[in-house]
C-alpha cells in the first residue's frame, strides 16, 4: 500500500523539491498551500500527479475539514524571510508557531501519528560549540524565525510523547539549489546585474556557513524517515564543510564572468540582526545512521549558482 503524504507549504523553495521526490518514487502527495494552484509554478511539472489544496494551516476549521488519511505530514508550512521578523514581529509566530499547532492538532484528531519538521540552524542561536552537535544546548535563539522554530519543535515533541506519535524533525544549514529566490547567492546574482561594476557584500564578508544542496538535503530526509524509530528523531542536515561569504562572491563572479569589481561591506561579524557568522554542523549522527552528502559546502554553493544563472537565462 502506498504511504500517504500530505505537504504543507509544498510550494516552497524545499517543500516543492519533496514534493518532486515524493511523487517520482511514487508515494501518494497531497500539497496544501495558501497560494492559488494556478500560481504554484514549482510544481508545474508535476500537477497532475499529485492532489493540491489551496489552503491557509493558519486556519485550523479549514485544514482540519480537509483532513484525510494521511499516514505521514511533512510540515513545510512557515515564513521563509528569516530577516521579516524585525520588521514584522507577528510573522513567525502565526506562519511558525501557530501553523505548527493546527498541523498538531489535525493530525491528532485523524490519528495521523508521523510528522516530518524542517527546522534551522536559527535555533542554535550564536554557537556556542563548533561544531554544533544535536544536543547542543543552552539554546537561545537570536531571531523570532529560530525562537518560532525551536518552539516547534518543542510542540512536537510535547505531542509525540503525549499523543503516541513520532516525529523526523531536520535542521537543516544553509539550502540551496537552482530554484531558490532568496539567500546571498540570490542576493549577489541580482545585485550585480542590477550593477554588474560593484557589489555589496552584508557585513564583512567573513561569516561562514555550512551549505548543503536542496538535492542531498531531500534525500538525507527520506533516508532518515525511513531508517530512524525514536519517538522523537533529530538530526543536523549539511555537509559538516563551511563556505564563507568571500568566497560565494567569488565564485558568482567567475560564473558571471565579471571582473574589477568593486566591493563594498556594510561592516560587523553579521549580515544582519540575528545572523549567526559560523555556522558548522556536526552532522556524525547521520552518518552513523548511513547517509553522507554527495556534495562539499563548495560544490553545493558552485552548482546553485551555476543552475539558478541558467534558470534566468
Amino acid at each position: 500500500m502506498l504511504t500517504n503524504f500530505l505537504v504543507t507549504g509544498g510550494t516552497g523553495f524545499i517543500g516543492s523539491n519533496l514534493v518532486k521526490y515524493l511523487a517520482k518514487n511514487n508515494y501518494k502527495v497531497t500539497v496544501f498551500d495558501k497560494i492559488d494552484k494556478e500560481k504554484a509554478v514549482r510544481l508545474k511539472s508535476i500537477m497532475n500527479n499529485i492532489s493540491y489544496e489551496a489552503i491557509d494551516v493558519k486556519d485550523f476549521n479549514k485544514l482540519k475539514d480537509s483532513f484525510s488519511d494521511f499516514d505521514v505530514v511533512a510540515h513545510f508550512s512557515a515564513s521563509a524571510d528569516i530577516a521579516l521578523g524585525k520588521s514584522d514581529t507577528k510573522v513567525d509566530f502565526e506562519e511558525g508557531i501557530v501553523t505548527t499547532f493546527n498541523v498538531l492538532e489535525a493530525m491528532k484528531e485523524s490519528k495521523c501519528n508521523k510528522i516530518i519538521f524542517p527546522s534551522s540552524s536559527t535555533i542554535y542561536g550564536n554557537f556556542t560549540k563548533i561544531p554544533t552537535p544535536e544536543d547542543a544546548g543552552l539554546l537561545f535563539p537570536t531571531s523570532l524565525y529560530g525562537a518560532a522554530k525551536l518552539a516547534s519543535e518543542a510542540l512536537i515533541s510535547a505531542y509525540c510523547h503525549l499523543f503516541e506519535m513520532k516525529s523526523w524533525i531536520f535542521r537543516f544549514g544553509n539550502v540551496v539549489g537552482g530554484d531558490m529566490t532568496r539567500g546571498v547567492i540570490m542576493d549577489f546574482i541580482k545585485k550585480l546585474k542590477t550593477n554588474p561594476r560593484q557589489l555589496e557584500i552584508l557585513g564583512d564578508g567573513n561569516q561562514e556557513k555550512d551549505f548543503i544542496y536542496v538535492d542531498d538535503c531531500v534525500e538525507a530526509m527520506m533516508f532518515a524517515f525511513n531508517n530512524s524509530a525514536e519517538t522523537v528523531n533529530v538530526f543536523n542536515l549539511g555537509t559538516g564543510m563551511t563556505t564563507s561569504v568571500r568566497k560565494i562572491a567569488d565564485m558568482v563572479l567567475e560564473e558571471m564572468k565579471l571582473s574589477d569589481i568593486k566591493r563594498t561591506f556594510t561592516g560587523g561579524k553579521s549580515g544582519w540582526p540575528g545572523d549567526a557568522p559560523l555556522v558548522l554542523y556536526d552532522i556524525l549522527k547521520i552518518r552513523r545512521l548511513g547517509w553522507k552528502p554527495h556534495l562539499s559546502s563548495d560544490e553545493a554553493v558552485k552548482l546553485a549558482i551555476k543552475n539558478t544563472l541558467k534558470s534566468q537565462s
